[in-house]
Order: structure tokens, then sequence, then C-alpha cells
């Protein structure tokens, strides 16, 4: 037998024991990784994802120190989150709720492509600085990225704030922002109603039902959360969007939107989710015209324009952005909530078209909304420039008391409304922008999220001089 032919009798020899060898090298694998840390606490895992760069997704795997199982420790929006690993009965790995795997390696690799529960995908290894260049590796054509597989796509990062390290951080990028440090400890769909107890107290009340304070028993302890209690007479229509909101909201996690925690079926529908005791945006506003700086306004704004970016990235369509469907957990944090007509595209579609107009809030639509039944991200940027004005009128009533058939020959005839006595020219300049007639010529949430940000380090008295100066000599959007 030739040499060759011998190599590839050897080859395939290999190939057909992919599976055993594959599982015999990687069940102790992991501690020859560079993102293993082995038996180290809690805070030192934190103080060393901190330690240099910040990227979304870095991440290290650390023995946990009571219990002998793994721990999963990853980088989120300058947050730390910490997650345990499962192990079964069987001895199989998996996140809560997760697709399980033989050894930890695999489970790693996986989280790789796919969140699977987590925040967002695996990134970075967080180097343990004694494994360099000892990385092991699998049967080459089982490697990934070889023999014509290909791994998907990982998601877009969301949260890029390129914060300085050079000075404190701006509130948003601040970890008191997120109320669950470990999203899985509360995030399940199916919540059994013995977890629940709900209070009295009403929220907020619609065609739907109502919403209520409520808390919510966890492994880890109770959690303040808002549910939305559907009216036990209200038709099947009623409760299908309700089920496609609970379905919608369940696919999205980000720090500036509000989380569904899960859904629980009792002697109502309930929806639960992260509660935002602050209240909607316009209410706040207009009771705290003498405590809330524009500065503060801006930082809000910047946050909502993060998670339309998130949204926009997402190929969601909120089709509902407006000040009462921001809802604060404090005077610094903002959130999105109230996904009732929210749309998912296709990845092809630049746009979804409604069959019916329904009760739709048309003095936050765009002329594409209302003349075709068309909404897309970039109608939710329209929308975003109506939220933008009413914050900085602190909760003022768009279009004052022109009615609907008013407000679209106002906005025909190629009027806008006027600045907000207290908003900065820069922003509503941005405003003006997120009003484009034409949607194609319209700014997406990225050119606006940039644009925010840009501004909101300019006149934080973080900034140093020479930034200042140069992000106010900015052009605007286009």
């Amino acid at each position: 037998m030739s040499a060759v032919k011998k190599g590839e009798a050897m080859e395939q020899a290999i190939i057909s024991q992919a599976p055993q060898l594959e599982k015999l090298i990687a069940t102790t694998a992991h501690e020859k990784m560079p993102w293993y840390h082995g038996k180290i606490s809690r805070q030192e895992g934190e103080r060393r994802l901190y330690s240099g760069a910040q990227p979304d997704g870095k991440f290290l795997v650390r023995d946990r120190e009571e219990s002998g199982t793994f721990a999963l420790s990853m980088m989120y929006g300058k947050t730390v989150y910490h997650y345990q690993i499962l192990q079964d009965k069987s001895g199989k790995y998996s996140m809560p709720e997760g697709t399980k795997f033989d050894t930890i390696w695999q489970l790693v690799e996986y989280l790789k492509m796919k969140a699977d529960g987590l925040v967002t995908n695996l990134g970075e290894a967080c180097v343990n600085g004694k494994t360099a260049g000892k990385t092991p590796s699998l049967p080459a054509t089982r490697r990934p990225g070889t023999n014509g597989y290909t791994p998907p796509p990982r998601a877009p990062s969301v949260l890029k704030p390129d914060v300085p390290t050079d000075r404190e951080v701006l509130p948003m990028d601040s970890d008191v922002f997120n109320p669950y440090h470990n999203p899985n400890e509360v995030r399940k769909f199916n919540i059994q109603r013995t977890q629940l107890l709900i209070d009295e107290l009403e929220l907020g009340s619609g065609n739907f039902g109502c919403v209520k304070k409520g808390t919510l028993t966890t492994e880890s302890g109770q959690v303040d959360v808002a549910i939305k209690v559907l009216k036990s007479d209200n038709e099947k229509l009623v409760q299908d969007e309700m089920m496609r909101e609970a379905e919608i909201m369940h696919q999205l996690s980000n720090p500036f939107i509000v989380r569904m925690l899960g859904l629980c079926k009792a002697e109502n529908l309930m929806l639960v989710m992260e509660m935002a005791s602050a209240g909607p945006l316009n209410k706040f506003l207009s009771t705290k015209k003498d405590t809330v700086t524009t500065e503060n306004i801006v930082n809000l704004m910047h946050q909502v324009s993060m998670g339309m970016k998130y949204l926009e990235e997402k190929n969601f369509v909120h089709r509902d952005l407006a000040a009462r469907n921001v809802l604060l957990v404090n005077q610094q944090f903002a959130k999105i909530s109230d996904f009732g007509l929210s749309k998912a595209l296709g990845a092809d579609d630049n746009y979804y078209k409604a069959r019916t107009a329904g009760k739709w809030p048309l003095k936050w639509y765009a002329p594409e909304c209302i003349n075709y039944h068309k909404f897309s991200s970039k109608s939710d940027v329209w929308s975003f420039g109506i939220t933008m004005w009413e914050a900085f009128s602190y909760g003022g009533k768009p279009y004052r008391k022109m009615k609907g058939p008013d407000v679209m020959r106002f906005i025909d005839s190629g009027s806008r409304m006027e600045c907000p006595p207290a908003c900065p020219e820069r922003m509503y300049e941005v405003m003006k922008e997120c009003w484009t007639y034409k949607h194609e010529e319209r700014p997406d949430f990225k050119k606006v999220a940039e644009y925010m940000k840009s501004y909101h380090y300019s006149i934080s008295n973080k900034a140093k001089p020479e930034e200042a100066a140069a992000a106010a000599a900015a052009e605007p959007i286009k």
C-alpha cells in the first residue's frame, strides 16, 4: 500500500473514531483551555474580567467554591453575569434549560455560536495566563470551520459604549442598571402560580386587563415584578395577542428593554415582567420638572436609542415607541416596554405591512405608516423623534390639540413641531433628522445611537475639554 493510501486509511480510521476520540480528549480538555481559571472566587472572576478590555462576550469558566460544580462568568454591557453550569445525573453539562453536552469544552464551543439563554454569545476568552500555546485540538475533520462546516455568524454586539478607562463611567454604563445579576435565575418561560405573590396595587390598565405589582420567588430569593393580568372574560383574539407579546419579549435580552421573566397560566393568563418602579417617562418628567436636568434627559434618550438599535439589529419593529412606553427603573435608567404591536421581520424584509389600521397612535407614526400601513425600523426612528420631543417637553403632548387628519396635513406640508424650550439645539437637530419625510433618507438607529452617545459624552461633566469641543463641533447626523 502506498504512503498516500496508508495516510488516507489512517485518516478514515480517525474519522470513524472521531466521536469517541473527541469525548476522550475533551473530558478534561477544559483544564488546558485559556478560558478555564480553576478554583477562584466569584469576586476574583469579576476582577479578572474587568482587567483590560471589556468587550461583550468576554468570558471565563471557573470551579464554584462551595459545590464542586462549574460556573460561567461573562461580560456584557460592562457588567459581569454569572451562570451556574448544570450537570445532570448522566454527567451531561448545560446552561439552565439549555442544550446538553458531554463535556464543558463542547458546551463552551456551542455557546460561542448560540447564546442558549445567555445575555449574548460567548466571544473573547479571558486568558488565565497559564495555557498560552497549549490549546488541545480536535481531529481536523470535526473542528469548527473546516471540512466545509462554517459556524453561523455571531450576533452583532449590542452595546459598545467605548467608555474611556481613565475616568469614571457614565450612569448607563454601570452595573447598577441591571436589577438581576444572573438573568437565568429568574427567566423561565413557564412560571408556577405558587411562585407569585400579587399585590392589589394596580400599576396601569388597558383593554387587555391590568398590570399589578407582585413578587416572584426564585431559587436565589424574591424579586419585585410587574404582572400583566389578562381579564378572564377576554376573547381569544386578545389572548393570542398577549401570547404573541410574550413570545416576542422572551426572545429579547437587553439592558434597555423590559425583560419578560415568564408566563403564568392560572386563574388568569399572566405575563411576568421586570419591574420598572419609577413608571412611564412622560408621567415621571411631568412631575419632576424642577429636579430633572437636560443632561439627565439626554442620558435617558441615549439609553432608549441603544435599546432601539438592538431591536433594529434583531429585525424587530416596535410600532408603539412613545414616552408612555419608556419605563424608568429610577431617574437614571430607562427601559423600552409594551411590545403588543411589535412584529418580527424576516431577514430579507425591510418593512411589515399591516392589514388593517386598527387603533393606532397616529401622532407617533411616520407618513408611510399612515398612508401605506408600512412599518419598519425607519418608522420607529420617526417615533423616536416624537418620544425625544415628549421627553424634552417634560411630558408634553405632541401636536397639542390637533386631531389625526390635522397632524397628517401638518406633516405633509413640510411643517414640524418646534423645539421645546429646554431642548438643546443639537438634540432638536436629531429630532428633525428623525422626521425626514422619506423613510429611505431617514437615519437608522445605528447612526442615531452613535450621535446620541457622542453628544451625551460631550455634555457630561466627565468629558475632557478637548472631547467636549470636538463633539460640539461634530456635524449633525445625516
